[in-house]
């Protein structure tokens, strides 16, 4: 869906009954409005995109090994990358054995050794910024944060708009009515970003334990 900041920043404004039609938030056109979408916008957008493992903000990227491990428990420690919102998994190879056969037998073409390495996850943890794994060379699949709006669904860029809104109410309505105005924005927005986010999930099929039949006949 081609969109735009300002676009979605209107629409949040529109939905707790503001005029205000604002040209520009980044930098801010001069009007109240546009400041406060300045602020806000990015920590909604963020907020959002940390509620679901969205298909548009799923990244992976070979992690850069740490001189120095900080862990005595874990064997390797990696930098997490600096754009990361939320970690989904270490890629890994555990599935094959150590000459690229499938457990109960049978070599796997590449695609097949592909599709098994991006399903399942080597055991992990974060701590302090850092990356711990016993997965040597790891690759780790993330949610970033993604700044380019065209990127977004409709489904996504109507719940952020809910949502920039539920930030903007407080300050623009004020009292009790901007409070109220507020809690309902963000139940609007937690709404839609429900069904986005199951949207987003029918949009594509990963099962851990699936074996494909053609596999399973090697056994």
């Amino acid at each position: 869906m081609a969109t735009s900041d300002v676009v979605i920043c209107n629409l949040a404004l529109s939905h707790i009954g503001s005029d205000a039609v604002l040209s520009s938030i980044n930098p801010p056109d001069g009007s109240v409005e546009s400041g406060y979408c300045a602020r806000y916008y990015p920590v909604a957008r963020q907020e959002l995109i940390e509620m679901h493992a969205w298909g548009f903000a799923k990244t992976r990227v070979a992690l850069a090994a740490l001189s120095v491990n900080p862990s005595a428990t874990w064997t390797y420690a990696y930098e997490a990358p600096s754009d990361m919102i939320q970690s989904q998994r270490i890629l890994t190879t555990s599935t094959l054995d150590a000459y690229g056969f499938f457990p109960f037998g049978g070599l796997l073409r590449a695609d097949e050794v592909a599709l098994f390495s991006e399903r399942g996850s080597a055991n992990f943890d974060i701590e302090d910024g850092v990356v711990l794994t016993h997965e040597p060379d790891a690759v780790l699949l993330y949610t970033h944060d993604v700044i380019d709006t065209s990127k977004f669904t409709a489904g996504f860029t109507s719940a952020l708009s809910f949502l920039v809104a539920s930030y903007l109410a407080g300050p623009l309505i004020k009292g009790a009515e901007g409070t109220n105005a507020a809690l309902k924005m963000r139940q609007v927005a937690e709404r839609k970003a429900a069904q986005a986010a199951a949207n987003d999930a029918n949009s594509s099929v990963e099962s851990s334990g699936h074996v494909p039949e053609h596999i399973r006949r090697r056994a």
